[in-house]
């Protein structure tokens, strides 16, 4: 009969390997592993799954448009069904449409909690008389919170979409009843908020990663490790390190302009070199 402190560890290991991706001896272990990450960061910003399939459909067309066009200027549509995989008639309803027209997908790939609170914005059964979300009751006939859950959530329970909008401070529960905080709501112009700063560095590392052969990659990614003893030190050492990356950036800057420049013709340069430092924390702070 196990003991019960060999049931705890054992749980406790579990609960540990789930917040990792397993690595798998396959040739997609280190692609799992990038999707991960993006999980990680776009879940908390309302991507789902279904959006995040949507969007790379479309994505994974339009690259595939690039390599399917023919002498004439116009695309193989064949060519690209063949590459990805996807019927002709979707991919010519998305080449057909400008990529920045009609983008957004449709509700299904919404939250659920995005779409109760759409319902609750926008049904007259759950507004006022001045069409403002009304107090809802947890339980019981429309107008209720049960209701609105069933009517716009999909399948989700009623609660964990409850717990999810207490979560995000969505929603405030007084007694049995419910308030939606409208000062709360995201902003939704907002897009992917600070993530979006660090996009230009993926798509560096990406467009590197792809265009160059694998032996000469090393000529253009450097990376650097730092170890440190106590959290004081990290603060220090990132500091130090931010201080010294920005005199670098600077100095090339007013060097090479200085050297290379030649201010005769004013005209957009078609040539450029990108110059990106990264300064991550690694580190679990954990002995």
């Amino acid at each position: 009969m196990p003991r019960a402190s060999d049931t705890i560890r054992r749980n406790s290991r579990l609960r540990s390997e789930q917040r990792k991706p397993a690595r798998k001896n396959s040739g997609n272990a280190d692609l799992e592993q990038l999707l991960f990450e993006l999980a990680v960061a776009l879940l908390p910003r309302g991507i789902t799954p279904n959006r995040f399939s949507y969007l790379a459909r479309e994505a994974f067309i339009r690259a595939a448009a690039g390599h399917a066009r023919m002498r004439n200027g116009k695309v193989n549509h064949s060519k690209i069904a063949a590459l990805t995989g996807l019927p002709r008639k979707e991919i010519r309803r998305i080449l057909n449409r400008p990529p920045t027209i009609g983008s957004e997908p449709d509700a299904t790939t919404r939250m659920p909690s995005d779409r109760v609170v759409s319902g609750w914005l926008t049904d007259r059964r759950f507004l006022t008389r001045h069409g403002r979300p009304k107090v809802l009751a947890i339980g019981g006939e429309a107008p209720s919170f049960d209701r609105l859950v069933k009517e716009y959530g999909g399948d989700i329970s009623p609660r964990a979409v409850l717990e999810e909008l207490m979560r995000s401070r969505t929603v405030l529960r007084v007694g049995e009843r419910v308030e939606l905080q409208t000062s709360k709501l995201p902003d939704p112009t907002a897009g992917l908020g600070s993530l979006a700063r660090v996009i230009p560095t993926l798509v560096d590392g990406l467009r590197i990663a792809s265009r160059q052969p694998a032996p000469t990659i090393g000529s253009a990614l450097y990376r650097l490790t730092l170890q440190a003893t106590t959290e004081a030190e990290r603060i220090l050492i990132r500091q130090r390190c931010s201080s010294a990356v920005q005199s670098l950036l600077q100095g090339l800057k007013e060097s090479l302009e200085h050297e290379f420049t030649i201010p005769t013709r004013k005209r957009p340069s078609t040539h450029a070199l990108t110059v990106t430092v990264l300064l991550a924390d690694t580190g679990t702070g954990k002995p």
